[in-house]
């Protein structure tokens, strides 16, 4: 009976130092960096938030990092795009909606636990539109436009008189509408505008 060829030099070595590498895997050693971009991992948000991108849509935002959500998609057709709803939950240090005083100082309202909110972020087709209030008069010809705004890095950008924000970007039409809740989701919201990147 013959004996197999021997093996060659070259493959027992590459066999001994693939088996001494993975016995140096073991351990609290440190981790590698994921080689998959994070979820809003380019935005420039404060220590305590968290970011959220959507590259198809072109756009993200940071958030508080308390905040849960569910998220939800819907196509639209007048005007034509796409609507992403949030139900939110703040699990901690939650900022509540204060009651508006007739006069006198603003009320000063202590952090709360588990407040809910909801918000829809509407992203449509510019449909040819040179400029946002073109747009508005042909897709939302009813809505007061109030004074312009800064919204990231938004070509232009309005408060319409019900409170949704109108942004124009290279491409879309985004629509923030912040929904009235028991947490104050439109004045967090509202303070993280400068976050927000769109890149379509």
């Amino acid at each position: 009976m013959p004996f197999p060829p021997p093996i060659p030099r070259k493959i027992l070595t590459a066999a001994a130092l693939m088996v001494l590498l993975a016995s140096c895997q073991v351990g609290a050693g440190p981790r590698s960096v994921p080689t998959v971009p994070q979820i809003g991992s380019d935005l420039k948000c404060a220590p305590a938030d968290h970011g959220y991108a959507d590259q198809q849509l072109g756009w993200g935002f940071c958030y508080p990092s308390s905040w849960r959500y569910t998220e939800k998609v819907q196509a639209t057709d007048s005007p034509s795009g796409v609507d992403l709803t949030f139900e939110i939950t703040c699990l901690s240090d939650c900022k509540p909606q204060c009651p508006t005083p007739a006069s006198g100082p603003p009320a000063s309202c202590p952090p709360e636990i588990g407040l809910f909110g909801f918000m829809i972020i509407s992203t449509d087709d510019r449909a040819g539109a040179t400029d946002l209030n073109s747009w508005l008069s042909a897709k939302l010809p009813h809505a007061t436009r109030g004074d312009p705004l800064g919204w990231g890095n938004a070509l232009e950008a309005t408060r319409l008189a019900d409170g949704r924000l109108v942004a124009l970007t290279p491409h879309n039409v985004v629509i923030l509408d912040v929904h009235p809740s028991l947490l104050d989701l439109d004045g967090e919201m509202k303070s993280r505008l400068a976050t927000w990147k769109f890149t379509y």
